[in-house]
C-alpha cells in the first residue's frame, strides 16, 4: 500500500486498535489475578490501566474533534450513519470509562476481594464495548478515510493522542505500538515527529514497553 498521493494511510490506526484489544482482553485477568490486600502488585496493574485509559480517551476525543467533523463535511452521505454510530459509541464507552476509573480508584485504595470483582467486570464490559466499536470503525469507516483525508490531517490526528500523553509515557506507548506493527508502520508512525525522535524512539520505546511488560504481565508478555 503507498500513498504518495500524500492521502491518509489508516495502517497506524489498525495498529492502534490492535494494541487497545489486547490490552483491555488481558486486563480483567491481571486484576483478577491480584490477592486481596496486596497493594504494591494492585499499584502496579493500577497504573498500567491507568495509562491505557488515558490513551484510549485521547484517541477518542481526537477522532471527535478532528475525525468525524471533516467526514461528516466531506463524505456525508456515504458516512452519515456510520458517523452517527461512531458518536453514540463513542459515548457509551466513555461513560464505562468514568465507571472503570471510579472502580479502579476504590480498589488501588483498598484492594479488597469484592473491589476487584467489580473492577474486573467493569473492565470486561469496557473491554467488549471496545472490540463491537473497533469491528464497526474498521469495516465501515476506515476504508474509505484515504478518499477524503489527508496525510497531513491524518498525522495531526495522532499527533493529538501522543502529544497528549506523559511524556515519560510515550516511550511506553510507542514501544507497545511498535511491538505489533511491521517496521514500515513503525516508519510511518514517526512520520510527523521531529528528528531526534524519530531516531531515538525506536530504540527507547521497545525497551520502555519490554521493562514495562514484564512488570505488568510476566512471563506470557503482552
Amino acid at each position: 500500500m503507498t500513498h504518495a498521493h500524500g492521502r491518509a494511510d489508516i495502517r497506524d490506526m489498525l495498529v492502534v486498535h490492535e494494541a487497545f484489544r489486547r490490552a483491555y482482553g488481558k486486563m480483567p485477568g491481571l486484576v483478577l489475578a491480584v490477592a486481596p490486600g496486596d497493594r504494591a502488585r494492585a499499584a502496579v496493574v493500577a497504573a498500567h490501566i491507568d495509562l491505557i485509559e488515558e490513551f484510549l480517551h485521547l484517541h477518542h476525543k481526537g477522532e471527535d474533534v478532528l475525525l468525524w467533523p471533516k467526514l461528516l463535511t466531506r463524505a456525508g452521505e456515504d458516512l452519515a450513519p456510520a458517523l452517527e454510530l461512531m458518536e453514540e459509541q463513542h459515548a457509551h464507552i466513555d461513560a464505562l470509562l468514568k465507571e472503570c476509573s471510579s472502580c479502579l480508584a476504590r480498589w488501588r485504595k483498598n484492594p479488597s476481594g469484592s473491589e476487584r470483582d467489580q473492577l474486573a467486570a467493569a473492565l470486561t464490559a469496557l473491554g467488549e464495548k471496545l472490540t463491537e466499536h473497533l469491528a464497526v470503525e474498521e469495516r465501515e469507516v476506515l476504508p474509505i478515510v484515504d478518499q477524503y483525508v489527508t496525510a497531513t490531517e491524518w498525522h495531526e490526528l495522532g499527533d493529538h493522542a501522543i502529544n497528549g500523553l506523559p511524556k515519560k509515557k510515550l516511550p511506553i506507548v510507542f514501544g507497545m505500538l511498535a511491538s505489533l506493527a511491521e517496521p514500515a508502520v513503525v516508519t510511518l508512525m514517526l512520520a510527523s515527529a521531529p528528528l531526534v525522535p524519530r531516531i531515538v524512539m525506536p530504540v527507547l520505546g521497545p525497551r520502555a514497553f519490554a521493562s514495562h511488560a514484564r512488570k505488568v504481565y510476566g512471563v506470557g508478555g503482552f
